[in-house]
């Protein structure tokens, strides 16, 4: 994710957990802004029992104070609601009831109705008010297990301890409604360093309370406010013994009735920004060991085609020296010359076998590529032209249409098409014909090598890539010519396929496929 994104999705991350009004539950008390609002409703039915005292029967009075307790208790919570209850109670006794403007009651009939309109009210009001906050309490829980669920996504994406960090940050800023942060040391003995993932306003209590949090593997509460200490509240993140990293966020608002349920949301995602760290912890160090396996296996297999395919052609260049050295004033000039084609022909043979292990080589150490623009026809016609010279018997064709300008190395695309002409003409019955085509597709260019031999077993098909793996052991080679093959072209942007058998239940068909350059509108 680049920082754009990032900064955009902080953003609007920031208000994806509503907070709920300050005052609300059982130990808030109520506000005056609060007290305010439940006493315009209760003016305002007043005045309408005034209004129609005349017109509508007497117990509609009560139905409006009724509505204007309720509403007090849906809109301010159930203090203000049970509160509203008693003020209604007293003021339509105070209005509306004989004798008018006292707090007596002539009639017992209406003490009967006074009260039980108070219990109603009373019984209304609180129910609507603890109503409307568990509505409340529901909707930030809710919003917290969508933050939650969005956090969990983020850690299945996270291929990189980058992702994970950026998106704990992202979600840790959701649920504290506000700056969060993450901090690392270099080394135990090092000092925390605060990443550029959120630019930080720490001062120097809370660098305090970092470095506490991070020696002491304890977790630094937030002071409150007017007290001494700092604003964030620290997190650290353990992986065996060691801390990984510190997350800060800013401290909670006391007067938030979810606090306690945001602070433990925060706990929840540290422990699976944790485990998704080792995650990839766990899967960094396989991929290590991977690979140094691979390594060792490939030096071991260097290490036997050394001392396999290599003793061959050494002994018999040899043996030839010695032979001329010795006998070569004795020999008639036939056996002279048969003695120096054999060292040519071995000489060229260990070339070859020298020329595969050093790209061999160059391939696992990683390629340095100079991509440039390329003509695939002229690659392919000097790669041609080079296999004719090296196998004059062959029969080898190339059909091409107009081909597009690709990028690419020119000299490892060729290598790469000798070597599949070369593996075509190595397992193809005398005389060898193989054909070279080309088909252009929207966003790729394919160049094919085909073969009219006797083509490749099904089980052998799935290996032939693998390094030093041979489909017929007795045929000379060192098993790495298509390896070689797979590794330019992965190494081009490209991919290496088989296709065996292709017509007839024999031949063998390599394609190489290339991207091409994308045409800007």
């Amino acid at each position: 994710m680049d920082s754009a994104a990032y900064a955009a999705k902080t953003s609007a991350m920031l208000t994806s957990v509503p907070l709920l009004p300050q005052q609300e539950g059982w130990a808030a008390l109520p506000r005056l802004p609060q007290m305010l609002g439940a006493a315009l409703f209760l003016a305002a039915a007043a005045l309408g029992t005034h209004l129609t005292k005349d017109s509508l029967p007497e117990p509609s009075g009560l139905f409006l104070f009724f509505f204007a307790v309720l509403l007090a208790a849906v809109r301010f919570g159930f203090w203000i609601g049970i509160a509203t209850a008693i003020a209604a109670f007293t003021l339509f006794n105070f209005l509306f009831v004989a004798p008018l403007y006292t707090l007596a009651i002539a009639k017992p009939g209406d003490l009967l109705v006074l009260a039980e309109f108070l219990c109603v009210a009373g019984l209304t009001g609180f129910l609507a008010g603890r109503l409307r906050e568990e509505a409340n309490a529901a909707k930030s829980r809710a919003a917290v297990l969508e933050v939650l669920s969005a956090f969990a996504s983020d850690l299945a994406e996270a291929d990189e301890p980058l992702a994970v960090e950026q998106a704990l940050v992202i979600h840790a800023t959701a649920l504290a409604h506000g700056p969060a942060l993450v901090l690392h040391a270099r080394d135990p003995n090092a000092s925390l360093e605060v990443t550029d993932l959120q630019p930080p306003d720490l001062q120097a209590p809370d660098l305090q309370a970092a470095e506490r949090a991070f020696r002491r593997h304890i977790p630094q509460d937030a002071a409150e406010p007017g007290q001494q200490g700092g604003r964030y509240t620290f997190l650290p993140l353990m992986q065996q013994g060691q801390v990984v990293l510190v997350l800060g966020y800013h401290r909670l608002d006391a007067q938030w009735p979810d606090r306690f349920a945001r602070a433990a949301a925060i706990e929840v995602i540290c422990h699976q920004a944790n485990l998704a760290l080792e995650r990839l912890r766990f899967a960094q160090a396989a991929e290590d060991a991977r690979t140094a396996a691979t390594r060792e296996q490939l030096r071991a297999a260097l290490l036997t085609s050394l001392s396999h395919d290599l003793r061959t052609p050494l002994a018999t260049i040899l043996g030839a020296i010695t032979s001329l050295r010795q006998l070569g004033a004795t020999l008639p000039p036939a056996a002279r010359d048969d003695l120096a084609l054999a060292i040519e022909e071995e000489a060229q043979r260990l070339a070859s076998y020298v020329d595969n292990l050093l790209h061999m080589t160059r391939l696992q150490a990683g390629l340095s590529l100079h991509l440039i623009w390329v003509d695939p026809a002229d690659v392919i016609a000097a790669a041609v032209a080079r296999a004719r010279r090296a196998f004059p018997l062959a029969e080898i064709t190339a059909d091409l249409p107009d081909l597009p300008m690709i990028r690419a190395e020119s000299a490892l695309l060729e290598q790469s098409l000798f070597n599949l002409i070369d593996n075509a003409v190595k397992f193809s019955t005398p005389p060898a014909r193989i054909a070279i085509t080309a088909r252009v597709l929207p966003a790729s260019l394919t160049l094919t090598v085909t073969d009219q031999g006797p083509g490749i077993a099904p089980d052998a098909l799935a290996q032939i890539f693998t390094p030093f793996f041979r489909a017929n052991p007795n045929l000379p080679g060192t098993g790495l010519g298509l390896t070689i093959c797979h590794g330019i072209t992965a190494a081009l942007g490209g991919s290496l396929t088989a296709e065996s058998p292709v017509a007839d239940g024999h031949g063998t068909a390599m394609h190489i496929s290339l991207p091409l350059p994308k045409v800007s509108a």
